[in-house]
């Protein structure tokens, strides 16, 4: 049975995670099925059993909502995670029947898109999902010495809350003028990553120059340290030109809720009208005909095909659209559009449950 689990279910799934996901330590699973399942939906193929405490989970999907800034708009969207099937009941389909399941679920709800990390790219390509986002690489920037104070510890002069919040404050700024994909940061994001980080034995830091937050930079890892996160700008973090390896995919769900965060360029004009035909197999409500309307502050999709005084139509599979959408890459087929429609620039989601 296909279903989403209760809130007294969901430590069902611990042993599943424990078996695909062995890299992680106990301490971090402790931390993720003590407080990221709060509030999260776990979509799961329930063995049979007797009763509720019986059941066994054959596979599973977490969908864990954040509150993303897309251009002006804020959305609440779910990141994909905890993608696993029983050991000994895969290659029977399940994966495939929770993913349509979800997908078709959250069309109903009109969700934009959904995003994941993928261990494995070649099981999402099938299901639309393309890739949108590469991670940035980041150092330390020579010649001065910052002032690291780690967020949680204590320290005179401010309140852990305080703190927190000041330093949400300084990354919600810094992602504004560099990004228009995100997610919001505020005191209760920044909370819950420190819980995250002190689960693999890392820290919060906050960079300093002369009093003023500089930057901000996360470890983490119990057997190998690692660096989590850095974030600021020269002269304190130098950003390779070169990004790294692609690092999230996303997959567009319901296209007329996305297209409100699309517009055209400046200089465009002030509205014109695309036919585009979508080709999405798996959500049978967006393949076919649309008129694609665009304007100076946001677009929108109506059923139908070419009229009267329309450009020349437009044919994209979906996973082409999403890929353009979110400034990732522009299909050959869309190159004469390119200047014409102002797609999503700066898409930094480096979250990871």
């Amino acid at each position: 049975m296909i279903r989403y689990l209760a809130e007294e279910e969901k430590p069902m799934c611990r042993e599943l995670w424990e078996e695909a996901f062995p890299e992680d330590s106990k301490e971090f699973g402790d931390y993720y099925f003590g407080e990221k399942v709060k509030g999260n939906r776990i979509l799961a193929l329930v063995g049979e059993g007797g009763n509720a405490a019986d059941c066994r989970i054959d596979a599973m999907v977490h969908l864990n909502p954040y509150r993303l800034m897309v251009r002006e708009l804020t959305w609440e969207v779910d990141y994909l995670v905890g993608v696993a099937t029983r050991r000994e009941k895969r290659h029977r389909g399940y994966m495939r029947r929770l993913l349509l399941r979800m997908m078709e679920d959250m069309h109903q709800e009109q969700a934009p898109f959904c995003f994941l990390m993928p261990a494995d790219e070649a099981i999402y390509l099938p299901f639309g999902f393309t890739y949108i986002f590469r991670q940035p690489r980041f150092s330390l920037g020579g010649g001065w010495e910052p002032d690291v104070q780690d967020v949680a510890a204590e320290a005179g002069g401010m309140s852990y809350g305080e703190r927190l919040a000041a330093l949400a404050r300084w990354m919600e700024e810094w992602l504004g003028r560099r990004c228009q994909v995100y997610a919001r940061r505020d005191e209760a994001y920044l909370r819950r990553l420190v819980d995250e980080l002190a689960s693999e034995g890392g820290t919060l830091e906050i960079l300093s120059d002369g009093g003023a937050i500089a930057g901000a930079m996360a470890w983490w890892g119990r057997e190998k340290r690692e660096q989590r996160l850095l974030y600021g700008d020269r002269p304190y973090v130098d950003e390779a030109e070169t990004p790294g390896k692609p690092a999230v995919m996303a997959r567009i769900i319901s296209p007329e809720a996305f297209m409100a965060a699309i517009r055209l360029k400046k200089g465009a004009g002030k509205k014109c009208v695309i036919p585009l035909r979508i080709r999405d197999p798996l959500i049978s409500a967006n393949d076919g005909e649309w008129q694609w309307h665009l304007g100076e502050e946001t677009s929108w999709l109506e059923r139908g095909g070419k009229g009267e005084g329309m450009l020349p139509g437009l044919d994209l599979t979906v996973a082409q659209l999403t890929s353009w959408m979110f400034g990732y890459e522009v299909p050959e087929a869309a190159k004469p559009y390119d200047g014409l429609v102002d797609t999503l620039q700066g898409v930094f989601l480096d979250e990871v449950v």
